[in-house]
């Protein structure tokens, strides 16, 4: 591994977005949220991260505009895509990697919690499919969480498995 110390850190909390467009080092803990990284090498390598923790937005009504955008895969996805949009760099250009999405972090065997995770996964590549995107890398689903980290600037991220409350049963 890179010597990692030597970058800005970012602590990305459930629900946020960043776009990178210096050398960034982005940290995340995921359970049954999902994070989607964008990277575009070709532009300089600015990389961009969501941590999502629900799958869609039109289930949430709310008449306001929703300040938390990035809590939403749905909304996460438009917002980093009009982000590079903005910068002029068009969706084939992204190199989009997915993560998280577990089910069944709660003590027990009864875990159901409507499969969250599995739904923040399929949300996902509904909308990458609808942008024309597929997933260049995935480390999906299973019954424990992941600590995340990002390098923007070259798309690089590392995945490490937590230990799940079931283990040792």
């Amino acid at each position: 591994m890179r010597d990692l110390d030597s970058y800005p850190r970012v602590y990305l909390q459930t629900g946020d977005c960043f776009l990178g467009v210096q050398p960034t080092l982005v940290n995340t803990v995921l359970g049954s949220c999902v994070a989607v990284t964008m990277h575009s090498p070709a532009r300089g390598g600015i990389g961009a991260i969501c941590h999502a923790f629900l799958p869609d937005s039109a289930s949430y009504h709310n008449q306001s505009k929703d300040p938390q955008v990035c809590r939403f895969v749905d909304t996460a996805l438009e917002n980093m895509l009009s982000s590079f949009m903005r910068l002029r760099i068009s969706p084939e250009d992204l190199v989009v990697k997915v993560f998280g999405g577990a089910s069944c972090l709660l003590r027990g065997d009864s875990c159901n919690l409507f499969e969250i995770g599995s739904l923040n996964v399929n949300a996902v590549h509904k909308r990458l499919a609808e942008y024309g995107l597929r997933a260049a890398r995935t480390a999906c689903g299973g019954r424990q969480g992941r600590r995340l980290k990002f390098l923007t600037h070259t798309g690089d991220v590392w995945v490490k498995l937590l230990h799940s409350y079931n283990e040792g049963k």
